[in-house]
């Protein structure tokens, strides 16, 4: 079994202020529209001008994140970047085909072409920090950031004195969107975030954006803000209740050692229904907590469920704006974050106060 993996650090930016000092969601920003781009920080905290004006906006959440967890981990560098994404630097995809098309191959720019391909924001932390280690980018749709977390744990187990950035980055486009909204992916009924998931849900998500980035290392530290146990995914899980009952049984654990599980509710009554068979059976009774009601629904959407339960972890209370059962726990000391995308790419992060 892959040993634990100690966070010291996280960074995240998203549709709320989380990447305010102490933020802890009992203030929301509210949104009425569909989609909903980030929350954007002053980028020039740790981008210098002239970079940041020939960086999309995949790179610059993604160097913002990354840079926030090392100075929250008091660390200037890292001996690797792992980072997933499922869409990658969208915007600049976009730009390089429609340039494609309307110019017929003629007098391209490079520069979106360059930054199109879904590494560029794991490369473009590696170029920030000079760091010229293990650099890997997973593309996997919504299991994206698991994945590059269960590479994490696999380059630590190898190299247990080292240090990792782990994160998640996803970005809106134009194009792409337009596409989900003819596919019937999109929310039309009074798209609203927070999304009032207490009201009769309708079809289809409200798409947001992101990028929460990790220090993780094998040294528990006095600082350690928590612990990632254990990471999976399951691409096709017909049953949520057997797939976390599997899971936890496989770590020896019972539903009654859980102190509080994070569920993915976006308002889609379509899929929805995974999390209300886990809330109402499995998990009935423990404290439940909501997050892409607030933070939209992105690919790399768990990574930022994860920077929050790291945050329940120090405040050790659960704001009412994310609570969904009214119950309050006693202590937080162990946490399960569940989460799926359109009936598809299950994924499951065990997370432990340290």
């Amino acid at each position: 079994m892959i040993r634990p993996i100690y966070i010291h650090g996280s960074g995240c930016v998203s549709i709320q202020p989380t990447f305010e000092s102490g933020y802890h969601f009992e203030t929301l920003r509210a949104y009425a529209q569909n989609t909903v781009p980030a929350f954007d920080p002053d980028y020039k905290t740790y981008i210098p001008p002239m970079q940041l004006r020939r960086m999309n906006k995949s790179m610059r959440m993604a160097i913002f994140a990354a840079r926030s967890a090392l100075q929250e981990a008091g660390k200037d560098t890292a001996d690797a970047v792992i980072a997933g994404t499922g869409l990658g630097c969208l915007h600049d995809s976009e730009r390089f085909v429609e340039t494609l098309l309307a110019e017929e191959g003629q007098s391209l720019n490079p520069t979106p072409f360059i930054q199109s391909t879904h590494n560029m924001a794991a490369a473009a932390i590696a170029l920030s920090l000079g760091c010229k280690g293990y650099n890997m980018t997973y593309v996997a749709n919504a299991n994206s950031f698991e994945s590059a977390l269960l590479d994490a744990q696999i380059y630590l187990a190898e190299h247990p004195e080292q240090a990792v950035l782990v994160g998640g980055v996803d970005e809106l486009g134009v194009r792409t969107v337009q596409f989900w909204d003819i596919a019937g992916y999109l929310k039309h009924d009074t798209p609203a975030i927070p999304t009032p998931l207490g009201a009769m849900p309708s079809p289809g998500e409200i798409a947001g954006e992101g990028a929460s980035f990790f220090v993780a290392s094998h040294q528990p530290g006095h600082e350690a803000l928590g612990k990632v146990t254990a990471v999976e995914t399951y691409f096709d899980a017909t049953d949520a209740s057997v797939f976390i009952s599997h899971f936890l049984q496989r770590h020896n654990l019972d539903a009654s050692a859980i102190d509080a599980v994070l569920l993915g509710y976006n308002g889609d009554d379509r899929y929805d229904q995974a999390y209300a068979t886990v809330e109402h059976t499995l998990l009935a009774g423990i404290p439940q907590i909501g997050f892409k009601h607030v933070l939209g629904e992105y690919d790399t959407v768990m990574a930022s469920a994860l920077f929050l339960a790291l945050r329940l972890f120090k405040r050790q209370d659960i704001p009412q704006s994310l609570l969904l059962n009214g119950t309050q726990p006693r202590s937080l000391q162990r946490i399960l974050i569940y989460t799926q995308r359109r009936g598809k790419n299950h994924g499951l992060i065990l997370v432990e106060k340290k």
